[in-house]
């Protein structure tokens, strides 16, 4: 996902990159092999993860270009800055600077998967739409919360992070005694998705509230 001057690209960008991890997470079940589910959950956690981060990093840079909203609301910002990411960089980590031609390292960036980030960088910078942001991330997602720990599950197998993950089952009415894995391709009671599938169905929505402001 990159800027753009229009955010209904950057929202559909993001839809079809959750299509092909939803068609991705439904080639496997709770009775397909131990292996094959392992690797389908972990691929599409980390990979959704880094979807929304992605989005949330390209709205942030679609700013700069005065981009406008599916409703032709173009979108301000009351406060200049010379460097848009460096800004951004510089409000988490005031002594990071760029390379000698600079380029910002990733590593210098912000955790732009959580939304407390956008709101405050953007809030900083006057943003002209930063009330309907915070309407946003009001909507009690689960998967702000829930998807990091099952992702660092993954990245970070071992017992600290698999608790962590098992925790959350009550959440969805699940028992703690399902496996990281198991617990996301399980629905909660009278729910017919996936714990999974419903985190990326959250993020369609609330990009498409962003997006539409």
């Amino acid at each position: 996902m990159q800027r753009t001057k229009r955010l209904r690209k950057l929202r559909m960008a993001l839809k079809w990159r959750l299509s092909r991890l939803e068609k991705r997470l439904k080639t496997v079940s709770s009775s397909s092999p131990r292996p094959d589910r392992e690797i389908a959950v972990a691929y599409v956690a980390i990979e959704a993860l880094n979807a929304w981060a992605m989005f949330s990093r390209s709205f942030y840079l679609s700013l700069e270009l005065n981009t406008v909203t599916e409703h032709n609301k173009k979108v301000t910002m009351s406060t200049p800055a010379a460097d848009h990411l460096g800004d951004a960089i510089r409000h988490y980590k005031p002594h990071a600077t760029p390379n000698t031609l600079g380029v910002w390292s990733r590593r210098d960036e912000p955790t732009w998967h959580d939304p407390n980030v956008l709101l405050t960088i953007c809030n900083n910078r006057g943003c002209s739409v930063q009330t309907q942001l915070q309407a946003s991330f009001s909507l009690q997602q689960n998967f702000f919360r829930h998807l990091p720990v099952c992702r660092n599950f993954f990245a970070h197998r071992n017992e600290s992070t698999s608790r962590a993950a098992r925790n959350i089952a009550p959440g969805y009415a699940l028992p703690t005694s399902l496996t990281p894995c198991d617990l996301m391709l399980s629905a909660s009671p009278g729910s017919s998705s996936s714990v999974l599938l419903a985190w990326m169905d959250e993020m369609n929505i609330t990009a498409e509230f962003i997006c539409k402001a």
